[in-house]
């Protein structure tokens, strides 16, 4: 059914192929004593036949005047017709949505971790990820190349992830003293923490905006211009920016108009990464028996980010130019979110 409600579509015939899901692994493990054990592996996964939403009844690119000269209103100032006429499969209709099956992502992974058994008052486990997670996650019905204008990195994609965990018997000098009031203030104290190093997320600047607008520069709502990346957007930084706005231009439309331009920054969750994010989080804990061991109490004293690190996580990326082409945004490159800052806990119960 077709209606000006703007309907939802779904290609329901015999063809319609299952949404797949594939994953893959292979791990290789060898202990090297003392109570050792490396683990080094491969984990895939691929998905394909993806629900997308799409436009079935898009505008072509170059569509709108002054692109096609055609599609001028001679009664309004030779503005371009309104969308409704200019639909290329139902004129008169507004958007329709519809829903390709056509999405696909791919995961690929190398992973090593070392674990260490609890032995002489220590553990610890250490495991590294080397990955990258690609995909299409969306179709744009009027690009040349869907593949080429959308496929890249997901928006979970971190090349590099480090995870350290480590849990510590203190040493305890009142036993080693055979004194008990010693013992009660030095020994049974416990460390232990978590150390994480992660490649930040990915991300693109935005726009183009020229004096504060979004100029038509493809002739069709359906599709937006990208910027073209002009420079290497981390050098000449400027102070208390983490990028080069002026690394990025908009595209440039020709005197007369009639040839779109979608600009050249690549496509996914982003071409660009936000900082790595480093964090400690460290637990020190005492338990204090009463009659035996294991009725007592434990006192924990916690802290997340341990070091109180800035760890960024978002950025400004609305990129504008005025007239003469100079970058005029105050937040483009500038830091706007973050991880929580350095938190402390205190808690005390009684175990029995």
């Amino acid at each position: 059914m077709i209606g000006p409600s703007g309907p939802q579509m779904w290609p329901l015939d015999k063809d319609v192929p299952w949404d797949r899901v594939q994953n893959a692994s292979l791990n290789v493990q060898r202990s090297i004593g003392a109570g050792t054990i490396i683990d080094v592996g491969y984990t895939g996964n691929w998905a394909y036949n993806q629900n997308l939403t799409t436009n079935l009844n898009p505008i072509p690119i170059g569509t709108r005047a002054p692109f096609n000269p055609k599609n001028a209103d001679a009664t309004n100032g030779n503005r371009s017709l309104a969308d409704i006429f200019l639909r290329s499969v139902y004129p008169g209709y507004n958007g329709i949505n519809g829903h390709m099956l056509i999405g696909h992502t791919n995961y690929h992974a190398l992973t090593t971790s070392v674990q260490r058994r609890f032995s002489h008052g220590l553990a610890w486990g250490l495991a590294y990820t080397f990955s990258k997670s690609m995909g299409t996650t969306a179709y744009n019905p009027v690009v040349p190349d869907n593949e080429k204008w959308n496929y890249g990195f997901l928006g979970n994609d971190r090349t590099h992830n480090l995870q350290v965990n480590y849990s510590y018997n203190l040493p305890e000098p009142g036993k080693a003293l055979h004194s008990k009031l010693l013992g009660a203030f030095t020994d049974k104290w416990t460390l232990s923490g978590i150390f994480s190093m992660q490649s930040g997320a990915p991300f693109n600047p935005g726009g183009p905006n020229v004096n504060g607008t979004a100029p038509d520069y493809t002739g069709t709502p359906d599709v937006g211009a990208r910027v073209n990346v002009v420079g290497d957007p981390m050098k000449d930084v400027p102070a208390g920016l983490y990028y080069n706005p002026n690394a990025f231009a908009p595209p440039v439309l020709g005197s007369n108009i009639t040839t779109p331009v979608l600009g050249n920054l690549g496509g996914g969750a982003g071409v660009m990464r936000l900082p790595r994010v480093t964090n400690l989080d460290a637990t020190m804990a005492k338990f204090i028996p009463i009659g035996s061991e294991r009725r007592g109490f434990r006192f924990q004293f916690q802290a997340y980010n341990v070091f109180n690190s800035a760890e960024f996580n978002g950025v400004g990326t609305g990129l504008q130019w005025d007239a003469t082409g100079k970058q005029t945004s105050v937040s483009a490159g500038v830091f706007n979110s973050t991880l929580p800052a350095r938190i402390l806990a205190f808690s005390a119960r009684f175990e029995f």
